[in-house]
């Protein structure tokens, strides 16, 4: 296998050559002996932005990459974040481990950065002794994370920070449900406001997943781009503040022919018929009806300066959004989806939002989907706003 150096960040990366593991005309990480997608660069990045804001207020941080592959990840944090005390690098490819040395080496990193070479959930379930746990894990592995989740909140400090990615979209977002419930135990189907379901579904499993063991969830930031979810997760002990986490599951209902949607908690009455068209509604869940990033996490990561990551410009304008969306009710509109069904053609987005928010009505536009937008107001008044148009 032929290596060639890359830069992320501050970074120098050693990485398979991209030329020989080409289908179809592109890349496909998959095919390579030791695995570095470099379309993750932006999620990379982020993760990078986000340790910094950790680190602002612990020191000594103790990290975790368990699913390093050649260990960008990692060595990426432990070179560009100050304050981190050791990290621990893993893969269970062993022929992953010559590459994260050779990393390690041209980076300087030979007396913090550890690596092992064991299965991930052993090595997470090794460090759930008190004094062995971690400050910040990052899960990052090829497809769903939940295989990981109890080991993962187990090595984890009170306090500490769980981030994890999911690229299995597919079954989160309603293509094949069947598999959604077998991984997730949810309940998903194809809507327009599909991307958002999913990361909801993916985070309230984990939810699940934190409440068995007393730990109360703070989504510190999540978001769906790309190929993949995404989400930062903080984790605080105590039985009332699980209890507070698994008091914002629910579901949410949804009229595929109108459009009506709301969301229901798991304590709460569910109706069963549309009280716009009457026909039966579709539940969708059980998934995270909280909150899905921090407002003044946001602000504060959104506000670090950046210019030597490659990505900035595109961090910067997901941030906007984020912080723009942060607030608003759950699900989006389509406004496609909304004059397909009225067969008319779409107005532009940003009159919609500026009339809605002219008649008192909060309303934003969403990272979820370009033509979407976020709003309190009802159906019959969107429908109403975009007739009169």
């Amino acid at each position: 296998m032929r290596l060639i150096k890359v830069k992320e960040g501050t970074t120098i990366l050693l990485v398979p050559d991209f030329s020989e593991y080409f289908r179809k005309g592109s890349y496909d990480p998959s095919r390579a002996t030791v695995f570095y997608n470099p379309k993750m660069e932006f999620s990379r990045d982020i993760g990078v932005m986000v340790l910094r804001e950790i680190a602002k207020n612990r020191g000594n941080l103790l990290i975790c990459d368990p699913l390093a592959g050649m260990g960008a990840r990692g060595i990426r944090y432990t070179k560009e974040v100050g304050g981190i005390s050791k990290c621990i690098i893993n893969d269970i490819n062993k022929s992953a481990i010559p590459i994260i040395m050779e990393n390690i080496k041209i980076n300087n990193l030979e007396n913090i950065v550890e690596v092992e070479c064991k299965d991930a959930n052993l090595l997470l379930i090794e460090h759930s002794k008190r004094g062995e746990r971690f400050d910040f894990i990052d899960l990052d592995p090829f497809g769903s994370p939940v295989n990981f989740f109890d080991a993962s909140i187990r090595a984890l400090k009170n306090g500490g920070i769980l981030a994890f990615t999911a690229t299995d979209t597919a079954p989160l977002c309603g293509v094949y449900q069947k598999a959604c419930f077998r991984k997730y135990g949810a309940i998903s189907i194809k809507t327009e406001f599909c991307h958002e379901v999913g990361l909801r579904i993916l985070l309230g499993s984990f939810v699940q997943a934190s409440i068995k063991h007393d730990f109360g969830v703070e989504v510190l930031l999540s978001y769906s781009v790309d190929h993949y979810f995404r989400a930062y997760v903080r984790l605080d002990l105590g039985a009332r503040k699980a209890d507070a986490s698994a008091s914002l599951l629910g579901y949410i209902l949804y009229c595929e022919k109108c459009g009506w949607r709301t969301s229901t908690h798991l304590n709460e009455r569910m109706i069963n018929d549309c009280p716009s068209c009457l026909l039966e509604v579709k539940r969708v869940g059980p998934l995270w009806l909280g909150k899905i990033a921090n407002r003044e996490f946001l602000i504060s990561i959104n506000n670090q300066n950046i210019s030597e990551l490659n990505t900035y410009r595109r961090i910067k304008k997901l941030m906007d959004l984020l912080i723009e969306e942060c607030e608003m009710p759950i699900t989006y509109f389509s406004v496609d989806r909304i004059c397909s069904r009225l067969k008319i053609s779409p107005p532009p987005i940003s009159s919609i939002i500026e009339k809605l928010r002219g008649m008192g009505y909060r309303a934003s536009r969403t990272h979820f989907n370009s033509k979407g937008f976020k709003t309190e107001a009802p159906m019959e008044m969107i429908v109403d706003i975009i007739l009169r148009r």
